[in-house]
């Protein structure tokens, strides 16, 4: 579960940086990779935060009904 919640976390750190119209942290974006994948080209960086978002809400969601 903890997973899940940081890379949400990291998740809302670039959708902030993006809506503040500022780069976001090259790190952030390595570890929204490496937790989802390469950023498909063409897909916007807001888009691929909340794609990111949803998998991990999903996921935490699934451990929880498991009872993990």
């Amino acid at each position: 579960m903890r997973e899940a919640l940081d890379i949400m976390k990291t998740a809302l750190r670039v959708l902030t940086a993006v809506s503040d119209k500022r780069a976001a942290d090259p790190g952030d974006i390595g570890e929204l990779e490496a937790y989802a994948g390469p950023k498909p080209s063409g897909m916007d960086l807001d888009e691929f935060a909340c794609g990111v978002i949803q998998d991990a809400l999903k996921k935490r969601a699934t451990r929880r009904s498991r009872g993990v």
